[in-house]
C-alpha cells in the first residue's frame, strides 16, 4: 500500500528505469532498506502512513483495518497534494484572468482585464484557416459520443500545438471543423498566408496520423479538408454571459467554401491568397486548380496548395480538376467517379459515384452562410 501513495502523488513507477533483481535484493536487505524517496507533493501524514507500510519492521506496517481507522480520522485536507511553487504561480495567473490571453488576442484580452468595454475592429488584410474531417458524419454514426470527443480532442491538440509553432490564433472549433487566422494584429503583412500555409500542410499531415479509433486500428486514420482565404474582415466580442471573439464578413465566407470544394487530404485556396502566397513562400508548392463555381461568388480561380497526399492525389496537374460542360450536369472529378452538379445550385450534392459510395461534399452549417463565426 505504501507503494501506492508513492504513485499517487509522484505519478511514477517505483524504481523506474532501474534492474529489478538489483532493486529487490536491496529491498529485502533490512540494512540497506531501498524505498524511493518521499513525493515532494505528498503531505505529511501520508507521508507517515506510506513510510509505515514499507517499514522493514514487519510489526510495524499497519494492518487493513489499522488504515481504515487512520483514514475515518483523517480530513480531505490531509490527503491533498501539496503545490509547489511553480503551480501555485500558474494558479495565481489563471485567477488574476491570464488565461484571457489564451482564448481572445492580447489586445482584446487587455481591455476585457480591465473592465472595458470591446468595440468592432476592422482588420483590412488577414488570412482565414478552414478545415473539417471527411466522412465525419460516417464516423459520428459508428463511434459512441465518448470516442468522437476522445477523437476531436486528440486532432485539435494536435492542430493547437502546430497553430502556436506557426503564429496562427485560434478562432474557435465547431464539431469536426478548426477555423484559424493570421495577422489579426497588422504586424504579419509580410508573412500571414505563408504562416497559414505551413500550417495547413503540417496540419492535414498531422490528421493523417490520427487514428479514428484507438480500440479498432482497423478502422484507419482520419483524413480532412482544408481551404483558406485572404482578405478583410471585422472582429468583435459577443455577448456579455460567455462571451466569444468572433470574425465577420465576406472573406470568412469565401475562406469557407475554399475548404467545401477542397478533397481528402488536400489544401485549397483562393486566387488572392496564391499570389500572395508565391510571393510570401516561393518553395511551397502551388499549382492552379482552374475555374471553379463558388455559391454566391460565381467562377472563381482557385489553387492547391503543398504536394499531394492520399488518394485524392491523383491527377495532381496544372489542368482543372473540375471540368465543367455546356448543357451538362455532370461534374468530372479527377479523384475518382463522377459527381453530378446543378448549374443553379454550386452545391454539389450528395450522391453515389459509379462504385457506389457515398461521398461527402457537405458544406459548412447555416451559421457559415450568414458570414459569422465566433469563438
Amino acid at each position: 500500500f505504501g507503494m501506492i501513495i508513492y504513485e499517487i502523488y509522484s505519478r511514477k513507477i517505483p524504481y523506474e528505469g532501474l534492474h529489478p533483481r538489483k532493486v529487490l535484493r536491496k529491498v529485502c536487505d533490512p540494512r540497506i532498506n531501498y524505498r524511493p524517496q518521499v513525493p515532494d507533493t505528498c503531505p505529511k501524514r501520508m507521508s507517515e502512513i506510506m513510510k509505515r507500510c514499507w517499514s522493514h519492521n514487519t510489526g510495524f506496517r499497519p494492518e487493513a483495518k489499522d488504515l481504515d481507522m487512520i483514514f475515518v480520522d483523517m480530513s480531505a485536507n490531509d490527503a491533498e497534494p501539496l503545490i509547489d511553487q511553480e503551480n501555485t504561480r500558474l494558479r495565481t495567473e489563471v485567477a488574476a484572468g491570464d488565461m484571457l490571453y489564451q482564448v481572445f488576442p492580447k489586445k482584446v484580452a487587455d481591455q476585457l482585464k480591465a473592465g472595458q468595454k470591446v468595440e468592432p475592429e476592422a482588420h483590412n488584410n488577414v488570412t482565414v484557416f478552414f478545415s473539417d474531417i471527411v466522412r465525419f458524419p460516417d464516423i459520428s454514426q459508428a463511434l459512441s459520443p465518448l470516442k468522437v470527443s476522445n477523437m476531436l480532442d486528440r486532432l485539435y491538440l494536435a492542430f493547437d500545438a502546430l497553430s502556436k509553432k506557426h503564429g496562427v490564433f485560434k478562432v474557435e472549433t465547431i464539431g469536426d471543423a478548426w477555423v484559424g487566422v493570421t495577422n489579426l494584429e497588422g504586424n504579419e503583412d509580410a508573412t500571414h498566408v505563408k504562416q497559414i500555409a505551413e500550417f495547413a500542410i503540417e496540419a492535414a499531415a498531422a490528421a493523417s496520423s490520427i487514428m479514428i479509433d484507438e480500440d479498432d486500428p482497423s478502422a484507419g486514420t482520419l483524413h480532412i479538408r482544408v481551404g483558406f482565404h485572404s482578405g478583410p474582415v471585422v472582429s468583435n466580442v459577443i455577448g456579455s454571459l460567455n462571451p466569444r471573439y468572433g470574425l465577420f464578413g465576406d472573406t470568412m465566407n469565401t475562406a469557407a467554401r475554399m475548404e467545401s470544394l477542397s478533397t481528402s487530404d488536400r489544401i485549397h485556396c483562393s486566387e488572392a491568397s496564391a499570389r500572395m502566397l508565391k510571393d510570401q513562400a516561393p518553395d511551397v508548392p502551388l499549382r492552379r486548380r482552374g475555374k471553379v463555381a463558388v455559391k454566391g461568388k460565381g467562377h472563381m480561380t482557385t489553387y492547391w496548395v503543398g504536394s499531394p497526399r492520399g488518394p485524392s492525389s491523383r491527377g495532381f496537374d496544372d489542368k482543372p480538376v473540375v471540368e465543367f460542360r455546356k448543357h451538362s450536369r455532370k461534374r468530372v472529378n479527377m479523384a475518382g467517379g463522377i459527381e453530378y452538379h446543378d448549374p443553379s445550385n454550386s452545391a454539389p450534392s450528395i450522391l453515389k459515384n459509379k462504385k457506389g459510395r457515398k461521398r461527402d461534399h457537405r458544406l459548412r452549417s447555416a451559421s457559415t452562410q450568414s458570414g459569422s463565426y465566433s469563438q
